[in-house]
């Protein structure tokens, strides 16, 4: 079976990885190429290496062969204090393991970078101050706990926010407007809701795990775009603004004709909540995706 053809942005990204791994000829490229059914010519590799010099990768050429001159990546400061204030979230809201994965990732991404600059970014890393998650740590062992429960199957769990007690399906965390929040499910009211971490006083285990039908008949979904402006709540929708989209929940809407509500919004509409309602409209949309293909 005949690999698929490329496109030419893969093509050049394929000459990238070739020169990255070890000089080679043009010659070397093009049976590269044709290994996988695609053809070129030594003009068009050329105007291919055009693209990449423009792009900032350093092409150099020694005895007839191309290589990649490190460092491919080159960070401002700037860039720098970003890496070091998301290395700092990362390792407050995430388990150990996550984070050493995360920290597998940046030394993937240094290993491109110039790495006389490394000191430097070590040391914007240590005088970063923490000004939004300063007493993240506090909270470690809370962040510990819920995430035992952020798991499939969803889980119950019992809370007591701001003295007053909620039972929730805890779904994620999320940083919103300053505070380390737990995202969840308010199974009393039927809405989503966030639990700044800090007000969370106590956290508990219910005996039993969430059901498809602990989220009532209400489907949950995310309005975003210039649709976020002109949406008009129906009856019995709840609507949660934020700054760059909406959550509404429906309770009462026919699902059939909900989703085809749903499917008029196009990429400006998602959902969230139940999966199973995310699953069926996956399926309507990977429907009518074939039929529009035959």
């Amino acid at each position: 079976m005949k690999t698929k053809k490329l496109t030419t942005p893969l093509k050049i990204i394929k000459i990238l990885k070739l020169m990255t791994e070890k000089p080679v000829s043009l010659k070397e490229i093009t049976e590269s190429l044709e290994e996988d059914d695609n053809f070129v010519n030594r003009e068009t590799i050329t105007k291919y290496f055009t693209t990449l010099r423009n792009a900032g990768c350093n092409i150099q050429k020694k005895q007839n062969k191309f290589y990649i001159k490190y460092p491919i990546l080159s960070f401002s400061d700037t860039e720098f204090k970003t890496l070091a204030d998301f290395q700092k979230i990362t390792k407050n809201l995430t388990s150990k393991k996550d984070y050493n994965e995360f920290l597998k990732f940046l030394d993937k991404l240094f290993a491109l970078a110039d790495t006389k600059k490394l000191s430097e970014y070590k040391r914007i890393l240590q005088n970063t101050e923490d000004k939004n998650l300063v007493s993240s740590n506090v909270f470690k062992d809370k962040i510990e706990s819920i995430s035992n429960f952020l798991t499939e199957p969803l889980q119950k769990i019992k809370i007591i926010f701001e003295d007053k007690p909620y039972t929730i399906i805890p779904i994620k965390f999320r940083y919103f407007k300053n505070s380390i929040c737990l995202f969840g499910y308010d199974c009393a009211n039927n809405v989503n809701k966030n639990f700044p971490i800090n007000k969370i006083q106590s956290i508990k285990q219910t005996p039993s795990l969430a059901q498809s039908t602990d989220f009532g008949l209400s489907t949950t979904f995310k309005i975003k775009g210039d649709l976020k402006k002109s949406y008009m709540a129906k009856e019995g929708e709840i609507v949660s603004p934020y700054d760059d989209y909406l959550i509404v929940t429906n309770k009462n809407e026919d699902k059939e004709a909900l989703f085809k509500r749903l499917l008029k919004y196009g990429t400006n509409c998602e959902i969230l909540y139940p999966k199973t309602d995310r699953e069926k409209f996956h399926t309507l949309i990977n429907n009518l995706i074939s039929k529009h293909n035959i």
